[in-house]
């Protein structure tokens, strides 16, 4: 099963912990590839079944470099175009604090994307398509991929927000707060107002777990307990695990509940 993530392609730097304002603290940091598509192509690629493909844009830098070989060394097609001006995009954390430059990722597009994308499925960041610089690009991969399971997976409450989401994609996803700003509802009435306008809609709760809405269908999961939780990455595994298993025929419950432990790992190891 082929599976392409499109959009922001990161070099993560995690740190443990948030110091005081003007404070020092030893702590434990790590540097990693990750970015909203590349962890989903990541997540595929861990599948036996699937072969994971990520599209984006980075810069012709070494922190581009490290991307495209760790990427790579996982299994991961990387079809990343390199900006010889901006840098690679770097998302920080420290402890729940997240900052993040977009670099390269801003400067995506349509002529990144392949005149033809053909997949069993397809996710498309909401970092890309609903910010400015990368939207043409997203939405061209959307507009060119030949397959069957398409979505959008949904990136923050204020890009949410008074999106417009007629895009063509055929499963929408999104966090209650997500889903909040968009539709004004709480999560059930707002999976199932998306369910109008998508085939699949799918809100996920965290440590309440996720629900699902397809056509008359509502199912919900439960949340995997997890010893610790870290802010990266888990959604964007979540997402992945979904999508390939509404692709690979699996029905709406089986696929929320594989996508909420494969979400709960994600959430664990980091």
């Amino acid at each position: 099963m082929r599976f392409i993530a499109v959009g922001d392609v990161m070099v993560d730097v995690v740190c443990d912990r948030m110091p005081e304002p003007g404070a020092r603290v030893h702590g434990r940091a790590s540097v990693r590839a990750g970015g909203s598509a590349a962890n989903a192509a990541l997540a595929a690629s861990a599948d036996k079944k699937a072969n994971g493909c990520v599209l984006g844009r980075v810069g012709d830098d070494p922190a581009g470099d490290l991307v495209v070989a760790t990427l790579e060394a996982r299994g991961v097609a990387a079809q990343l175009a390199r900006d010889a001006e901006l840098p690679t995009g770097v998302t920080i954390s420290l402890g729940d604090a997240v900052v993040a430059d977009r670099g390269a990722n801003a400067a995506f597009s349509p002529s990144d994307v392949p005149t033809r994308l053909q997949a069993d499925a397809l996710l498309v960041s909401g970092f890309a398509l609903l910010q400015d610089g990368s939207r043409d690009a997203a939405q061209a991969a959307l507009d060119r991929f030949e397959g069957a399971w398409s979505a959008v997976d949904l990136a923050s409450p204020k890009l949410a927000a008074g999106a417009e989401l007629d895009v063509g994609a055929t499963v929408v996803l999104a966090t209650a707060a997500e889903a909040k700003a968009l539709t004004g509802l709480d999560p059930e009435p707002a999976a199932r107002e998306l369910a109008m306008v998508f085939a699949v809609a799918c809100v996920k709760l965290g440590a309440d777990g996720a629900i699902a809405v397809r056509g008359n269908d509502f199912e919900r999961a439960r949340a995997v307990p997890v010893a610790r939780t870290s802010p990266f990455g888990a959604g964007d595994v979540f997402a992945a695990v979904f999508l390939l298993r509404l692709a690979g025929g699996d029905g709406l419950r089986t696929a929320l509940e594989h996508a909420c432990a494969a979400g709960a790992r994600a959430a664990g190891s980091g």
